[in-house]
């Protein structure tokens, strides 16, 4: 062999070596991958029966506790995601079928005319205190329905002749989203949106979320996105949806569209300057408004000491109540608070629902659909990497609110459940950058892609500092936990990447 050809060969191994290299580690995180293998597994062993069992059989089913709904989504949504970007059919019928169980659990209103319910009659989170127990829970409801109309909508533009109960379970569930938003949509609730529209962050004067955009209106714009995929399939692939009547149809359009600009109405943006790609916008929510929120005192205050620690009840040896050991008035104010890492997830399903279905809500509603601005999911990564990152390639960490402000989250929170709760430290939501589907926003910004599979070498990792480094910030991603609650977490993860 001579020289040339020998050189040529090393260059080209050179070359194989780097890229294999590369598609060696695209090929983990694609359709059909070793990720994806790992999800299914995790899905078909565990994950599935748990879902069924105990949040639907036993919490939503025997307990009425509609909190179980708010459970299912958070653990599923980021799967149905992925299912539907890898055509994955019968996983979404999968989940459709539990879907349906669940909606066995509708009640009838007394005035039939409002249409079916879930009703919180039991668990542990509503009672008499907080005034949730025997009431629709509509944070639940509307949390849930965001996942069966992703489901629904995916088994509908899904290419494939559909069977019965795929058709069935798409024309329920767009029945279902009709009782609810002509229910949650009436001309009251429009009016108070539109009161909303002009307020500013000054205009908050104490600790109530009167003015608030909060994640139910987000759902149900999510919600919205997804209904206007599904009634664009309508009458193919043998689907028949009735629709409500003419002036019920216009009302869903004047919700849906008061919806959308005070969404629009809320999103800030500023700009910083980086050495490297230049002028960066940024996208933050509400920001400002959340500043004075009970949840939210603490955010100011960044220090290792409890502000309130957990003590022995005296009257009752069973139970600890909350002592607050440093001040919320000394604890300097963050003016620019808006909402935390955990909540701003509902970010990744609502915008994608947007973009995704951008062409049908045209169809659909017309000229009342208010386009989002085309960079506005770039704004959000960017606020992800540039002012919520902690900067560390190698041990990633995400502060606790989108304002960047990493103070403490939820002192001392009472919901009425009698449970003490000391509150969330500093970094203590980073766990949301995995399992918040954060990651699929890699398509924006890099860097949240190379963070993402930063996590995943780590949690596959032996090293003690890595290992000490994910028992301390993201426990459930660690190779050796196998609790329910681990097994969870990983579930979350592993599809966004």
């Amino acid at each position: 062999m001579s020289v040339k050809i020998i050189i040529i060969v090393a260059i080209f191994s050179i070359f194989l070596g780097s890229n294999a290299f590369s598609a060696g580690e695209n090929g983990r995180f694609i359709c059909g991958g070793a990720a994806e293998t790992e999800i299914w597994s995790l899905w078909d062993s565990n994950v599935k029966e748990y879902i069924i069992r105990k949040q639907v059989q036993e919490r939503l089913l025997k307990q009425k506790d509609v909190y179980a709904l708010y459970d299912i989504q958070t653990y599923a949504h980021n799967m149905v995601s992925m299912a539907s970007r890898c055509k994955r059919i019968e996983r979404l019928t999968e989940v459709a079928d539990i879907i349906s169980i669940a909606y066995s659990a509708l009640e009838s209103a007394p005035d039939e005319s409002t249409g079916r319910r879930w009703v919180c009659r039991g668990g542990s989170i509503c009672n008499d205190k907080n005034r949730l127990i025997n009431t629709e829970v509509m944070l639940c409801s509307v949390q849930f329905l965001g996942l069966a109309s992703s489901v629904a909508n995916a088994l509908a533009k899904s290419g494939v002749s559909l069977n019965e109960k795929q058709k069935t379970f798409i024309q329920d569930t767009a029945q279902i989203l009709f009782e609810h938003f002509l229910r949650w949509g009436g001309d009251s609730t429009i009016a108070a949106m539109q009161k909303s529209l002009s307020a500013k962050p000054e205009d908050v004067k104490d600790g109530s979320s009167s003015l608030f955009f909060t994640d139910k209106p987000l759902w149900l714009i999510t919600i919205y996105a997804e209904l206007a995929g599904i009634l664009e399939s309508n009458g193919r692939n043998g689907l028949n949806i009735v629709l409500p009547d003419r002036a019920q149809q216009e009302r869903l359009k004047k919700h849906f569209a008061t919806l959308m600009e005070f969404f629009l109405s809320r999103i800030s943006y500023r700009y910083i300057f980086d050495n490297e790609n230049g002028e960066i916008k940024l996208a933050d929510i509400d920001r400002g408004f959340w500043r004075l929120y009970s949840d939210n005192r603490y955010a100011g205050y960044e220090g290792s000491d409890k502000p309130a620690v957990c003590m022995p009840d005296e009257t009752n040896p069973k139970k600890k109540r909350v002592q607050v050991q440093i001040d919320a008035k000394n604890v300097p104010k963050r003016d620019d608070t808006g909402w935390d890492i955990s909540h701003a997830r509902r970010l990744v399903h609502a915008l994608d629902a947007l973009e995704r279905n951008s062409l049908a809500i045209r169809k659909i509603f017309l000229n009342v659909f208010k386009m989002l601005p085309s960079d506005i999911t770039r704004a959000f990564a960017n606020t992800l990497v540039y002012v919520m990152w902690n900067g560390d390639s190698k041990y990633p960490l995400f502060s606790n609110y989108l304002s960047g402000a990493n103070g403490w989250y939820r002192v001392a929170y009472d919901i009425g459940t009698g449970d003490c709760r000391e509150g969330t430290p500093p970094y203590g939501l980073t766990h949301s950058f995995p399992t918040g589907g954060y990651i699929t926003w890699a398509r924006y910004n890099t860097t949240i892609g190379s963070l993402g599979r930063r996590l995943y070498e780590l949690a596959n990792s032996t090293d003690e500092a890595d290992i000490k480094f994910l028992s301390r910030y993201y426990a459930g991603l660690r190779k050796d936990e196998k609790s329910q609650s681990a097994i969870l977490t990983k579930f979350m993860f592993l599809p966004t990447l």
